[in-house]
Formats: structure tokens, C-alpha cells, sequence
């Protein structure tokens, strides 16, 4: 099959959906004719890395009016609407030279940004998107100001989506509608968010550690980790609250913050003012990800209270190392878990005040009961195997020959 492949966001030995991106177009390569279609920003990071590779072939496409400006953290949202509404005739004369059986939107993935490859008059599939996921007013409570006023324009977004006339447009297109969550489902424009299908796109990374965590020795700490953007949605300055909330009720235990972002300040005088010093917490600036799985090499878990994640990388990248996962009821990174190797803590009703107890409760017994943990290590392990990148791109695909070529299938099945 010959499968156009628009994804923005693709470079290689990277995380989040830059990674993700570049993942599917080489697992799709396995089995395909893949064409990737991604921003010229990324050339500087995939040029390396081709050595004679021709499948899957890479095209660069950026609107000549836009060559000159830098893709950044402002730039981006706009930059990429611009490229994507600027793509369908780069995309159309592709296609007259290529022939393609399908095109596949994938990032970004945000519900918001309407594709319009939908009108190659070729199956089209949208996704996996998400961005619809929210977390209750009540658990933004302490967010500063400008981070409660983005939150609200990001709701107003959402909810606006739902009457943006391009984006009914380009769904009416499109033959399947892949979703992350079922919260995006639900913010889609009602007539398609009833048929979407949910199918959470990330996989576990190469790189896994092969044998469960060993236990503690006496009076080794329970070293947890946070990693990700230091942004306010992470739920980063719950994680601070619940490690000092255990730690002034005696559960020995270290934690590790890596990365970087705008709430930085922000967060080190929140740590500071919970007395929260070098002994108890470190701070590691954003790095390579084969340094952060070194990091999960000597990590017992991972705490990750995001509040509005569509998926959550690291929580895989955890699990591929053993990391048993605290995590929150909400978004992305509870469907990559199971009750076996993570705890989900419930948000439904409860306010800021009364998640940190629960997290610090869960820190206190993750802490308490290390077999509980080595269990939880080795399920860890299990679930990740299970969710490798391979698999998780060949279910999609299922999921896509289903709705797209069902004759196709019909034609397996009676020759089988």
C-alpha cells in the first residue's frame, strides 16, 4: 500500500510526538509505501540519520511565505495552521506523481487543526488526535493567574471547535476519525465524535530494562522521578506538595524533577517555600533521552500527576523500565496503564487539597511495602511489552484497513 503520511512534528532518538511522529513512519515502512510529509525544520534533525534509507521517503514542504520564521514555542500553533492549510495543493501535486491508496494525519495531533487530505479523493484518516482532555476547575485552583487565564482560552478553544465550519468540513472527509481518549471523542463536533474510534497512538521505546527492580536495601529512599515540561498542567506543583506531605510524616524518600519550561521559578519557590531542599529534591535540566533512561535505570517510580495529558510518553518509558506509575484518573496516561502496575488516583470530587493527601498516601505506601513494588515492577515490564511500537502501530493499521478497505478484508478472510 502507498501511504501518505502528514506529520509536522517527525525526527528521530527523540520523545513526546516529535518521536512519535518519525515511530509510526518507520513502522508503517516495514510493511508500506510510505511518503512522510513534515516541516522543514525538522531536515537538520533527519539528514543524519538517512544514510540511504528510501523508505520511508521524507519531503520537506513549508509555504514559501513562511521559510524565514524560526518554529519555536510561540511560533508553533500558528505556524503549523498556516502549514496546514497551505498543504493540500503541495499535497495534490504528491499525489499525481505517486499514486497514493491512503492518507493519514498525525501531527499534530490535536483534535483543533483541521487536515484537508481528506479532499486527495482518496481514503483519509484523521489521527490519533487528542486535546479535548480537561481536568475540573477545582484542581487548577493554584495555578498562577496567566496560567488560569490560558486554561480558560484553551476551554474556550474546545468548545468553540465544535462550530468551526473547516474543521466539520475536512471530518466530513476524513473515513476514520482516530482518537487518544474518549474526552476528545466527546469535545469532536457531535456527529463525528459518536463514530470516532479511540486508539492511544505511542509506543514502549527500543531501549528496555529486562529484569524487574531489585528491593531496597535498609534505609535506602524510595527515589521517585517526574519527568516532562515544566508547565502547570503537568500537575508538578501537586507532586512537590505530596512529596513534602509524606515527608513531614516520615517516608524516606528522594525526588527527581527533569526538565525544563516556563514555570520553572515558579516551581523552585513552591519547593522552597515547603522546605523542600538538595537533599530531598533534584533538579535536572531537559536532556537526551538516552541520559533520562538512565535516570529510570536507578528510579523506583514514576509520579506523574498531569491533569490534562492526551498521552504520556514517559509513563511508557517508565513502564519499559520497570517504574511502577502514580498517576491521576484523568487524560492520556491512565488508558497506558492497569491496576497492576500503576495507581490511578481518583480526582472525581476531590480538591487540590484532598489529591496531594492522596498522592502523598500513595507515596507513604509505595515506600512501606517494597514486595508490593518489585510485583508491580515486573507488571510494569509485562505491560510494556505488550505495548511496543510495533504492535501499537499494526492495531491502528487493523483498525484503519477495517474502516477504510473493508473489501480488502473480506478478500483476507475467504482466502484464508
Amino acid at each position: 500500500m502507498k501511504i501518505l503520511l502528514s506529520a509536522f512534528a517527525c525526527a528521530p532518538n527523540v520523545g513526546s510526538e516529535t518521536g512519535g511522529g518519525w515511530r509510526w513512519a518507520m513502522e508503517l515502512a516495514k510493511h508500506h509505501d510510505v511518503v512522510v510529509l513534515t516541516d522543514i525544520s525538522r531536515a537538520q534533525f533527519i539528514e543524519p540519520v538517512l544514510d540511504g534509507l528510501t523508505n520511508p521517503r521524507i519531503i520537506y514542504f513549508r509555504p514559501r511565505f513562511l521559510r524565514k520564521v524560526e518554529l519555536n514555542s510561540r511560533t508553533a500553533q500558528w505556524l503549523y495552521s498556516l502549514w496546514q492549510y497551505s498543504l493540500l495543493p503541495f499535497a495534490r501535486r504528491l499525489h499525481r506523481e505517486h499514486n497514493f491508496d491512503l492518507a493519514i494525519h498525525l501531527t499534530y495531533g490535536v483534535f483543533r487543526h483541521p487536515s484537508f487530505l481528506g479532499f486527495l479523493g482518496i481514503p483519509f484518516v484523521f489521527g490519533p488526535v487528542g486535546g479535548g482532555e480537561d481536568a475540573p476547575w477545582r484542581l487548577k485552583k493554584s495555578f498562577p493567574i496567566k496560567d488560569k487565564l490560558a486554561e480558560l482560552a484553551r476551554s474556550l478553544l474546545n468548545l468553540s471547535a465544535k462550530c468551526n465550519p473547516f474543521l466539520w468540513l475536512a471530518l466530513s472527509r476524513a473515513n476514520l476519525i482516530l482518537v487518544r481518549t474518549t474526552e476528545t471523542a466527546r469535545a469532536l463536533p457531535p456527529p463525528y465524535g459518536r463514530h470516532a474510534v479511540v486508539h492511544q497512538e505511542i509506543g514502549t521505546p527500543a531501549r528496555r530494562r529486562q529484569s524487574p527492580l531489585i528491593s531496597r536495601s535498609y534505609g535506602e529512599p524510595l527515589r521517585v522521578v517526574f519527568a516532562g515540561r515544566l508547565l502547570s498542567l503537568k500537575g508538578i506543583h501537586l507532586a512537590l506538595r505530596a512529596v513534602a506531605r509524606a515527608r513531614s510524616e516520615g517516608v524516606n524518600l528522594q525526588f527527581t524533577i527533569i526538565g525544563s519550561g516556563p514555570k520553572e521559578v515558579w516551581l523552585k519557590q513552591l519547593a522552597l517555600s515547603l522546605n523542600l531542599h538538595a537533599d530531598v529534591l533534584q533538579w535536572i535540566e531537559r536532556i537526551p533521552q538516552d541520559q533520562l533512561f538512565e535516570v529510570y535505570e536507578n528510579a523506583h517510580c514514576l509520579l506523574f500527576p498531569s491533569l490534562h495529558d492526551s498521552g504520556g510518553n514517559v509513563v511508557l518509558e517508565s513502564l519499559a523500565f520497570g517504574l511502577p506509575v502514580i498517576c491521576l484518573d484523568l487524560g492520556g496516561p491512565k488508558t497506558l496503564v492497569d491496576e497492576n502496575c500503576a495507581i490511578v488516583v481518583e480526582t472525581t470530587g476531590r480538591s487540590e487539597e484532598d489529591v496531594v493527601a492522596a498522592l502523598a498516601l500513595t507515596l507513604a505506601n509505595m515506600a512501606a511495602n517494597d514486595s508490593q513494588r518489585i510485583a508491580m515492577s515486573r507488571a510494569a515490564l509485562k505491560r510494556a511489552n505488550d505495548m511496543v511500537w510495533e504492535k501499537r502501530v499494526w492495531e491502528a493499521m487493523s483498525i484503519i484497513e477495517g474502516h477504510c478497505f473493508p473489501t480488502n478484508l473480506l478478500a483476507k478472510k475467504i482466502s484464508c
